[in-house]
């Protein structure tokens, strides 16, 4: 008798159920953008509290770059078209968001062999999702290119750093909380 068995799928691949769930972590991540779209960062310009961000990560992280990279891009500009009937009007940050999806789904590629337990699991999904921030949103600064009246600092100081140090604290937190509460329900569902 002989058994088959079916070879994960690359990560670079686009399949329905990398699709699938890209979709529904987008339709998760705008309309919780669009719900908290008004509650500012006091001392930044236009930056939102958004502890839902860990979506964006977590989708990355567990399943891979394509479906982080769209739940991000996908996710903030139907959040933005909801909140700003506007979700193209910034669209380096929907690009940002879209990247640090992708950075996240690097690292269990990277890490693999040291995600032996489900604690370092999480620590990994963790420190995935902060350096997948600091990475990711470095692309706003295309703004400087297209509006001119944004200058280094401003994007630095108003911008970079109030977005990095409030995302950083959500993916730090609800990436390894999704990390952990998605394991069992994969065995379950054996995927």
């Amino acid at each position: 008798m002989t058994t088959m068995t079916q070879a994960a799928p690359s990560p670079w691949s686009i399949t329905t159920r990398t699709i699938v769930y890209a979709a529904i972590g987008a339709a998760i991540y705008a309309v919780l953008n669009y719900l908290s779209f008004g509650i500012q960062v006091p001392w930044s310009q236009e930056v939102s509290i958004r502890p839902q961000y860990g979506v964006v990560t977590f989708v990355g992280f567990t399943f891979g770059p394509i479906a982080g990279f769209l739940t991000g891009f996908v996710g903030n500009t139907v959040g933005d078209q909801l909140a700003y009937q506007d979700g193209f009007g910034y669209w380096w940050w929907s690009v940002a968001n879209g990247l640090a999806g992708f950075v996240a789904g690097l690292f269990p590629l990277w890490m693999a062999s040291r995600m032996t337990s489900a604690g370092s699991k999480a620590v990994t999904a963790a420190v995935a999702g902060v350096v997948a921030t600091v990475v990711g949103f470095l692309f706003i600064f295309v703004e400087m290119a297209i509006l001119p009246e944004s200058t280094f600092d401003v994007m630095l100081t108003l911008n970079y750093i109030p977005v990095v140090i409030v995302n950083s604290i959500a993916a730090a937190v609800v990436t390894p909380i999704l990390v952990l509460a998605w394991e069992p329900l994969r065995d379950q569902l054996g995927r």
